[in-house]
């Protein structure tokens, strides 16, 4: 997070109710029958009219309700029969207490409401009311010593007049319209209704006659609207449930309490859009944040959001319509501040939908135990969104599952997924924390996997089709209220791959992403592994045959896990590359060297002889549990597929499991080509076999196969393995025309297994380089070559016929003959024989003896001479295009390295001349960004 933006937590000041965090859901959950009987077991933020006006929000709606009751109950025209509706957060219970204590005590409204003394003053009023919730047809309520059974009973006795409807209360029939006229009269009265739905249901049970109470409740309520709308200074407000859900799924009962009014505009939402964000602060907070402090953080996060959407846009209509999103984002994020608006879109718009959420009283218990918690954990975020619940904490856990239910079947998903001390989003943080320390705080996957677990729940109504969409969340969706300073667009898809890979819950339809209280089939696959776990032989077995298919693919000079060394060919000219078996890497390190040793020394119980045509791929145990873990997913992934019928996978699963094989399947190619980072090769050390041990470490390799990588770090990075060789330095090696006993021929057999036998010679990739550097050597005239059957012996000296002998002509590698073949110094061809190209015999000759060369004394390499052959200075000229400047990179490597540092010096030249712009972005400021010492100059 930058340092000038502050978490949410160090600028705001909780409600001291919230802070304590000691509220029950029953604070949020207003009592309107006990408002109006006074009652003391109602909280006095709710009973005290001061108390209330203090913490309530006067949204526009409750404000425009106020100014038409009292202009009603004033004597003005008008609507006189008001339904409360409210989808979300607008507390219809609130809204009714409202109109209760502005009626009853006008000096505490303008004393709480600015401006309230603008509002039409009806003087002294008669307000009665009914809470349905708590109203019971069958006990009844006590009044003045009267059991009162009816809804009329009930509202007579608070009007006064209770003598009127005696006979209709105690015979349970509802009175008719004169009786009801004449109990409203021509003062000014308010009759509030609370859920009378909930005492309509209960009455349907109650036989009256050849009908019941609930029906007689249906008509009264149909008269006393008419007669409400028909006074001329009596105001009906009543609330009504805002779904089916609410209802009970009593559509009937909904639908006919809808209609009491005869309009639709006489339906009042007193919270609408985001209203409601001001009505939960002031609920939650004990004072309204800083504008300066929320601006900013909204500014961060508006700005981070879209610039995630104009990366990801397609064309620049899309990149524009991003940026003016900014806008309005930017502004609702101020609006909501402490909250990041998308969580209070998350209550009102999902949430709304599911029939367990109490609506604003489950949204304020809810966000009152969030707040508190989350203050006291002080997780370091600029606002609090769907992804910085605390889910982990029991107390905002309980809250959370009160409102939107499924609890209990929800623990096996908390468990694995989120909460648990093993779960799938803790492993992953604690894996990223590991690669950059900087992630540890931040929590990545817990909050995006805790944001799709709040997103789970409900489904956005399409009122027109009468469904929800599914449950869950969209990528798109998800990164915009996720995406923060803390947590960018590319740390969030990683992530949320990981988690798409890794829990056992989380489904992905390749659409939305949603917790589910069924496995995936990550979980599915989990048990399979379990299965494939218990037996090592098979994997094992699968990473050989891996290894075989990838290594043998580009050569045949690879021995894969010998159990010994007489499983390690000899004696063949080539170089071996030995890879050894993964549980090498767990030996300890003196029965490793000991084991190794043994295979370069020793071919069963005889000495090696081709030592220097050896090396041992050794495995590194780091990647050893990687390896073995992806090896038995993907084991596990193809038993699966096997069983599909009779795990009945779904097309969503089955996609899913190749995803899930696509990324094992690339974890283990990665620790595949890990595993072997070092090879070790036999040297001597003070006259003792001793191990060379080479790491690849850092170096930079560029190619990406096992085998490859291996041969590149011997060949190119540290030069100890060659595929050339100079015909000079064969001469040198084997010491022809050197020394006292100047040896003048040696036959090519004994070169090729000098160099695969004598630690001092260069390794050879093959003998076929051996071959190349005679025909080189021929061509060039530092040696002839013939075969063995051709060379006589004279005198202790061996000669050859011109014209059997190959000398400064062109050879082919294939005509070289590696066991009947011989080099000779030119001095050995007979005088009398013109040089040049031997020509062939017209006429047979018969085979002649094949002279004894003798053997051949034991050959040692030839230390160089202190200074011999050094280079002081290297100066190149070059013209080059793109393609061959990219050919000289790793020779001007090897160079620089060599040599501590090279000087370049580049003139180029085009014959169109190139932009400025184009020179200056492309290559002048990258340059001059990575080089200090740099002069360009451009015409």
């Amino acid at each position: 997070m930058r340092e000038d933006l502050r978490p949410w937590f160090e600028t705001v000041h909780l409600h001291p109710d919230v802070e304590s965090g000691g509220l029950a859901t029953s604070t949020f959950a207003i009592d309107f029958g006990g408002v109006l009987a006074g009652a003391s077991s109602v909280p006095g933020v709710y009973r005290d009219s001061n108390a209330f006006w203090q913490a309530t929000h006067l949204t526009s709606g409750i404000r425009r309700l106020l100014d038409e009751v009292l202009t009603r109950l004033s004597g003005q025209p008008g609507d006189r029969v008001l339904q409360l509706r409210s989808p979300f957060g607008g507390g219809k219970s609130h809204v009714l207490v409202s109109l209760y204590h502005a009626v009853n005590d006008r000096e505490a409204l303008n004393a709480g409401v600015p401006d309230a003394d603008g509002l039409p003053n009806p003087g002294k009023a008669i307000t009665a009311g009914v809470d349905g919730e708590k109203f019971d047809p069958t006990t009844g309520t006590e009044v003045n010593g009267i059991r009162i059974n009816t809804l009329w009973g009930l509202l007579a006795a608070q009007l006064g007049c209770f003598g009127m409807v005696q006979e209709q209360e105690r015979q349970r029939v509802s009175p008719g319209g004169e009786t009801v006229q004449n109990m409203l009269g021509d003062k000014p009265i308010l009759i509030l209704l609370d859920e009378v739905l909930r005492y309509v249901e209960r009455g349907l049970g109650i036989p009256v006659g050849e009908t019941n109470l609930g029906r007689q409740t249906l008509e009264f309520l149909q008269t006393l609207a008419t007669e409400v709308a028909n006074s001329t200074k009596a105001v009906m407000v009543y609330s009504l449930q805002a779904s089916s859900g609410e209802a009970f799924g009593n559509v009937g009962l909904l639908n006919t309490l809808d209609h009491l009014v005869s309009r639709v505009d006489t339906k009042r939402e007193p919270v609408v859009g985001d209203e409601i964000l001001n009505v939960l602060k002031k609920r939650l907070l004990s004072s309204p944040p800083q504008r300066e402090v929320s601006g900013q953080a909204a500014q961060a996060i508006a700005q981070m959001v879209t610039q995630w959407k104009v990366a990801g846009a397609s064309d620049d209509g899309t990149r524009r319509l991003a940026q003016d999103e900014q806008i309005r984002l930017n502004q609702r994020l101020a609006d909501a501040y402490p909250f990041h608006v998308g969580l209070i879109d998350l209550m009102k718009e999902r949430w709304a939908s599911i029939p367990e959420f109490q609506r604003t009283r489950g949204a304020l218990r809810f966000l009152a135990a969030v707040t508190c918690k989350a203050k006291k954990l002080t997780r370091r975020s600029l606002v609090l969104g769907p992804c910085d619940v605390p889910i982990d904490d029991p107390d905002v856990r309980n809250a959370f599952f009160t409102e939107v239910g499924q609890r209990e079947p929800f623990q096996a998903v908390l468990e694995h997924d989120l909460t648990g001390a093993n779960a799938r989003a803790r492993r992953i943080d604690l894996r990223l924390a590991q690669q950059n320390p900087g992630l540890s705080a931040v929590r990545p996957a817990m909050r995006l996997a805790t944001a799709i677990l709040m997103y789970s729940f409900g489904g956005i109504p399409r009122e027109e089709a009468g469904e929800s969409l599914p449950s869950g969340i969209t990528e798109k969706d998800l990164l915009e209220v996720c995406l923060s300073p803390e947590i960018d667009g590319i740390t969030a898809q990683s992530v949320l791959k990981s988690l798409r890979d890794e829990c056992l819950y989380l489904h992905y339809d390749g659409v939305r992403y949603c917790f589910k209280t069924i496995p995936n089939v990550n979980k599915i696959l989990e048990d399979e592994a379990e299965n494939v776990r218990r037996q090592p032989g098979e994997i094992s077995k699968f990473i050989k045959d891996e290894l075989q298919k990838k290594v043998g693919q580009v050569t045949n000079a690879a021995i894969i896990w010998p159990e010994g060394s007489s499983n390690i060919p000899d004696t063949e000219p080539r170089f071996l590359m030995v890879y050894l078996h993964p549980e090498f890497a767990e030996k300890t390190e003196r029965d490793r060297e000991s084991f190794a040793l043994g295979l370069l020394t020793q071919y069963g119980p005889q000495p090696r002889r081709f030592r220097n045509g050896l090396g041992l791929a050794v495995p590194d145990r780091r990647q050893l549990e990687g390896l073995r873990r992806s090896a038995c997913y993907l084991l596990a992934a193809e038993q699966v597929r096997n069983k599909r019928s009779t795990y009945g996978l779904t097309k969503e699963q089955l996609e899913q499991l190749k995803e899930r094989e696509r990324t094992e399947r690339g974890g283990f190619d990665s620790a595949l080509r890990a595993i072997y980072s070092a090879v070790w090769l036999l040297k001597m050390d003070d006259g003792k076999p001793a191990l060379d041990k080479i790491e690849i470490g850092g170096r930079p390799l560029s190619e990406q196969g096992i085998h490859e990588r291996l041969i590149q770090l011997l060949k190119d990075v540290e030069r100890k393995l060659f595929d050339t060789l100079h015909p000079q330095k064969i001469l040198a090696h084997v010491r022809i025309g050197t020394g006292d006993n100047e040896r003048n021929s040696i036959q090519v057999s004994v070169i090729r297994d000098a160099f695969f036998e004598s630690l001092g010679f260069p390794r050879l990739i093959s003998d076929d380089v051996i071959a190349k550097a005679i025909a080189r050597g021929i061509k060039d005239g530092t040696f002839a070559y013939a075969l063995k059957n051709r060379v006589r012996e004279e005198s202790g000296k061996y000669t050859v016929k011109r014209g059997d002998a190959y000398y400064q002509r062109e050879v082919g590698v294939d005509e070289i003959d590696m066991e009947a073949g011989v080099i000779l110094l030119p001095g050995c061809l007979e005088a009398d024989q013109p040089v040049g190209p031997a020509q062939p015999d017209t006429q047979p000759k018969p085979p002649e003896p094949v002279p004894d060369i003798g053997p051949t004394p034991p050959i040692t390499p030839v230390p160089p001479t202190p200074g011999q052959d050094k280079i002081k200075t290297v100066k190149l000229n070059m013209k080059l295009t793109k393609q061959m400047l990219y050919k000289t990179f790793e020779a001007l490597g090897n160079l620089a390295g060599e040599a501590g540092n090279i000087r370049v010096v580049v003139e180029a030249e085009s014959i169109v001349g190139m932009e400025r712009n184009w020179f200056r972005n492309a290559v002048r400021e990258p340059l001059e960004e990575s080089i200090k010492e740099i002069d360009i100059k451009e015409n």
